[in-house]
């Protein structure tokens, strides 16, 4: 497996690269007249609130014309860690993410690759740390200060949100419901869009089951879509992670 698409699982499965309709109710209408600071209010009010979140599921990674698909079992605790297990019928990765790092290891070659923040966005040429993979997971913007001085803007079925901060732009699309449908996050020649297909309301609260996720650069794209089969919410997880030993470093230049 190539480092590029170990990194990629980590950060958006940490989860196309077409645009994919809003999920919403048949009477939910996008209302022209409210002002961006009340549709703020409804979008925070819709968001997910939680301490642990964990899903089964399937991945499905394309890069470089080939298609991969994977079963892939996530937990996350709030502020704390991202784990990850990828497996084919047996285990291939497991990858945990921290606050401070990104460490994950894959079974076929043997390799473990181990890597902070300040690298990884150096390598992927956009900013990145641990609040963004933990908000583009839970559906939620991807930077809260920036969307809150985002320019409103309206089309048919959704609130849009445009704001360039640092030479980054950052675009975030609302259903009609105020549930996230797309956010997209662009530094230079590079791109990371995610899309949320479709949600479940979970202990009266939306949860994303479907969410695509795909990396624009000079190598090309790859893309990671994320469907979730099952999904608990507050519940006891464990999140066991260390890196095996004799297994080969991947060097991040």
């Amino acid at each position: 497996m190539q480092k590029r698409a170990i990194l990629l699982i980590g950060l958006v499965l940490v989860v196309g690269c077409k645009s994919l309709a809003p999920t919403a109710t048949p009477s939910a209408t996008v209302d022209t007249s409210l002002k961006s600071r009340m549709v703020q209010q409804q979008i925070t009010t819709t968001e997910l609130r939680f301490k642990t979140l964990q899903w089964r599921g399937q991945a499905v990674l394309e890069q470089r014309g080939r298609r991969q698909k994977i079963s892939v079992n996530t937990r996350l605790k709030q502020n704390e860690g991202i784990w990850v297990n990828g497996s084919v019928i047996v285990p291939l990765v497991r990858i945990f993410i921290t606050p401070k790092q990104l460490q994950g290891y894959e079974k076929i070659k043997r390799q473990y690759v181990q890597i902070d923040f300040r690298a990884l966005k150096k390598l992927l040429g956009v900013p990145v740390d641990y609040e963004i993979l933990e908000n583009l997971l839970t559906a939620k913007p991807v930077d809260a200060r920036a969307f809150k001085r985002a320019k409103l803007s309206f089309t048919k079925d959704a609130y849009v949100f445009n704001i360039r901060k640092r030479g980054v732009e950052l675009q975030f699309v609302f259903d009609a419901e105020f549930r996230l449908a797309e956010q997209r996050l662009k530094d230079g020649e590079t791109t990371i869009s995610v899309l949320y297909d479709s949600y479940k309301k979970i202990n009266g609260q939306w949860v994303a089951e479907k969410l695509s996720a795909t990396l624009f650069g000079r190598e090309g794209s790859t893309t990671l879509t994320l469907n979730t089969r099952q999904t608990q919410l507050n519940s006891k997880i464990n999140m066991p992670f260390s890196l095996p030993e004799n297994y080969t470093p991947i060097f991040v230049e």
